[in-house]
């Protein structure tokens, strides 16, 4: 049995309940604390942090206000609540307590405002917030490289744009989520609207070029030439999403034999760049037997990477990185690090759940644009955290809306079986 969106009781209820004023402000907080827009226009100014964290009392306060909304979606994502809790308790066994509640403040207040949120809006409203704040951060990214040096390249990327980031890999990745959200959106405005998004495709393309950022134009290339094939599949999405999980799978296969093969070198000659993806691997090395040792809870939220930590001094004097990394550049590793294998089960149930979601209402909705969006940015974010880790970000945008669109998915999902079986008991 096939339902189209109007159909289902739970969709409409949430498409009218949320209130365009308080989208809006939404909008402006998700930028002010998913982004480093402050850390950039307010650049070496510790006003800057200080704002970010005044922005979370509305943010809590909006939570707070919609707490209903709250629950339904710590409901609807349990696996991500609990990985929030976890974070919070884990403090009680992090070598660096001040540290480890500092940090998960800030991580548990937005990743809750996620959840939040993607309770709040229906699937075609949420996808267009999506849609809108990439398109934002494009925008003021473009005008903060046009009027501030420091958005034009920070040490020791000095001839690579970062926007309204304070990294290049971020503008990149932000960028590649541009370009999918806004092919989506020109398929569903009309007039300035479309224009707007067709704009934001073409600035996103520049920025994504100009950030430098192999990896994610590497993955970029990808994802987006996964999600135009839709367009000549009409009607077969859920063979489509099928195979693209097989073959990106394959993909990443492949990628991890010819690391370990003896073509690793000349291949990445050819881009510009060292088979050791700019150091990751050896940061991958020296981290994963730390992950070992604290194999089911990890060492606390954010505890591993405290300046006093002694193994700290390891990456100062093995490998020559030249520098001290800040985190394991892997999503997985990072999240092992944080809170253990505990976690790291959780967090691949999340995904189970949320897959298992895309795949029931591509199966029994119609049209199933909004879920072919949500797949490629998750697959996106999958891809981006091999290299890069925005699980469980404290402030990241990547996480704030991964955690919304999984919600807002999820519930669909759990709303379109609830209708399905009252319809089937009422013709019994």
């Amino acid at each position: 049995m096939r339902h189209s969106f109007s159909s289902i009781p739970y969709q409409q209820v949430a498409g009218t309940s949320f209130h365009h004023n308080v989208l809006l402000i939404c909008m402006v907080f998700l930028i002010l604390v998913g982004s480093d827009l402050l850390s950039v226009v307010l650049y070496r100014n510790n006003l800057a942090n200080r704002i970010e964290i005044l922005t979370l009392l509305p943010i809590l306060a909006t939570v707070a206000l919609y707490y209903r909304h709250l629950l339904r979606g710590a409901f609807a994502s349990p696996e991500i609540a609990l990985m929030i809790i976890i974070a919070i308790l884990s403090a009680s066994w992090s070598d660096y307590r001040l540290l480890t509640m500092e940090r998960t403040v800030p991580l548990a207040a937005t990743t809750l405002f996620g959840l939040t949120l993607g309770s709040m809006m229906s699937m075609r409203g949420l996808v267009l917030f999506v849609a809108l704040y990439f398109a934002l951060s494009m925008a003021l990214s473009l005008a903060a490289i046009g009027a501030l040096p420091q958005a034009r390249g920070l040490p020791p990327w000095e001839n690579s744009w970062n926007g309204i980031y304070l990294h290049k890999n971020e503008l990149g990745a932000n960028s590649v989520m541009a370009i999918l959200s806004s092919f989506f959106a020109m398929k569903i405005t009309t007039g300035r609207l479309r224009m707007f998004f067709q704009i934001t495709a073409g600035v996103a393309v520049v920025l994504l070029i100009a950030s430098d950022s192999r990896t994610a134009q590497i993955i970029g290339l990808f994802v987006i030439s996964g999600f135009l094939i839709t367009k000549i599949m009409p009607r077969l999405e859920f063979l489509w999403a099928l195979g693209f999980i097989l073959f990106s799978a394959f993909v990443i296969g492949m990628g991890t034999l010819i690391l370990a093969s003896d073509i690793a070198e000349p291949l990445f000659a050819m881009i510009g760049r060292q088979p050791t993806l700019s150091n990751r691997i050896p940061i991958w090395e020296l981290t994963w037997p730390y992950a070992m040792d604290r194999f089911w809870l990890g060492y606390g939220y954010a505890g591993y990477w405290h300046d006093a930590a002694p193994h700290m001094r390891i990456y100062e004097n093995q490998y020559q990185l030249g520098f001290t990394p800040y985190y394991s550049h892997n999503g997985l590793i990072e999240t092992w690090l944080n809170i253990g294998f505990v976690g790291v089960v959780l967090l691949f149930l999340a995904f189970f759940r949320f897959f298992s979601s895309v795949f029931y209402c591509m199966r029994h909705l119609k049209p199933r644009d909004d879920f072919v969006l949500v797949f490629a940015l998750s697959v996106g974010f999958i891809f981006l955290n091999i290299t890069e880790s925005n699980v469980m970000g404290r402030l990241d945008g990547m996480w704030i809306l991964l955690v919304m669109y999984m919600t807002k998915t999820n519930l669909v999902a759990k709303a379109l079986v609830a209708d399905f079986r009252l319809r089937s008991a009422s013709l019994a």
